[in-house]
């Protein structure tokens, strides 16, 4: 699912959930889906009802996206609200390695 070329190395500042929390890797996961749709901070804040500053704050960790924010992207991103909230498998195969 995150093969494709285009999107190499947008993992590699992938949070560790660990250390950083699920909010982080929620955000990660936007960024992710959202690039991956060429979806802008201002189409994410139409969809959620937010302002495009309010989208960047979250999309950047300052802020943390809310339940209800997860639960209006994740159709619009062709995803269930879930699937958000779980480290992506390429980034896991690497953090079984070793890495982040």
């Amino acid at each position: 699912m995150y093969e494709h070329m285009a999107y190499e190395g947008l993992f590699d500042d992938l949070p560790d959930l660990r250390a950083q929390g699920l909010g982080a890797v929620v955000a990660a996961n936007i960024r992710y889906e959202a690039a991956r749709r060429g979806l802008t901070q201002q189409d994410l804040g139409e969809i959620v009802g937010r302002s495009r500053p309010a989208i960047s704050q979250r999309a950047t960790g300052k802020v943390p996206w809310s339940l209800d924010d997860v639960g209006r992207l994740a159709p619009a991103l062709g995803m269930r609200p879930g699937d958000l909230l779980v480290v992506p498998e390429r980034a896991r195969v690497r953090s079984d390695r070793g890495g982040w």
